[in-house]
């Protein structure tokens, strides 16, 4: 095998509890998690050396590649694996950078399932999630991009019952939030919640997800609009709308995604979104879809 594609999904969090701080110096956290039917996409072609290009839209903004995450999973994955290989990596970017929808987490985990079938390591998705814990809490459920619920630091994942595809919209402001900062903010707003530690029930159909989701919010979305009120004036632009049915800010933002019921709200409230804030970077999409290369 010479050649190797792999799509990279979106993440949303649609839920995200987040704790105090404990001593290890990490946040537990409680999230439903699904997967968008846009993201990035990774080719990987047989090379003597280890060698990443970054192309796209967004591909800019992600700044020197010697440190980009794929690279950390390339390398990560060869010691786990034993392996002495390399690879071309061609990472075509297309999400926004540090917007909250998981994208750096997301190629991190299609270079794990990429280079795992290109190197022809063997591993299994256990084996990879288990290699993507010390890269990023977000990493081990993007290994399989399907509906999870996470908790602990992101590596006890549970399987959701069932979780229909929802019709949404993507809106990213068009500048990312430092994680680190939101987390600290957090902090400084004593914010933590006591975590209830019981899987996701799930939901049969659309309108008995939203009425499940309007009983959440994000633990993070009251730091990131401290930070940064441009959220603020997103989310109420969103609520405002009539096709909305739930929006919320995505991880720790500066994304936030709005709920509708259908592909036709979808594409009225994008008209909506771009009438009111021509810059900004709006995506319809599905989600709660298992999507492939």
């Amino acid at each position: 095998m010479t050649t190797v594609t792999e799509f990279a999904p979106a993440k949303i969090n649609l839920t995200l509890r987040v704790g105090l701080l404990g001593r290890d110096g990490y946040h537990p956290l409680e999230s439903l998690v699904v997967f968008a039917d846009t993201g990035d996409r990774l080719s990987f072609h047989s090379a003597p050396d280890l060698t990443l290009t970054i192309a796209g839209p967004f591909g800019e903004a992600l700044g020197a590649a010697a440190d980009n995450l794929v690279l950390r999973s390339a390398r990560a994955l060869l010691v786990a694996s034993g392996k002495k290989a390399g690879a071309h990596i061609i990472l075509h970017k297309v999400l926004p950078v540090a917007s909250g929808v998981g994208g750096g987490s997301a190629d991190a985990a299609a270079a794990l399932r990429g280079l795992n079938r290109l190197w022809g390591c063997g591993l299994s998705d256990i084996d990879l999630e288990k290699i993507g814990q010390a890269l990023g809490a977000d990493v081990p459920v993007c290994v399989q991009s399907r509906t999870r619920f996470m908790s602990g630091r992101g590596e006890v994942l549970h399987d959701v019952r069932c979780w229909p595809v929802l019709d949404a919209v993507l809106v990213n402001p068009g500048f990312g939030i430092s994680t680190a900062l939101v987390f600290s903010r957090f902090d400084e707003m004593g914010h933590g919640e006591k975590l209830s530690g019981k899987p996701f029930a799930g939901a049969d159909d659309t309108d008995q997800a939203i009425s499940q989701l309007q009983g959440f919010e994000n633990s993070l979305s009251a730091a990131a609009c401290a930070l940064e009120p441009r959220i603020t004036a997103l989310l109420s632009t969103l609520n405002a709308l009539p096709q909305t049915q739930w929006a919320r800010l995505c991880g720790s933002g500066a994304s936030c995604v709005a709920v509708v019921h259908a592909a036709q709200d979808a594409k009225e409230l994008l008209e909506k979104i771009k009438t009111a804030y021509p810059q900004y970077w709006v995506k319809p999409v599905k989600l709660g879809v298992q999507a492939s290369p």
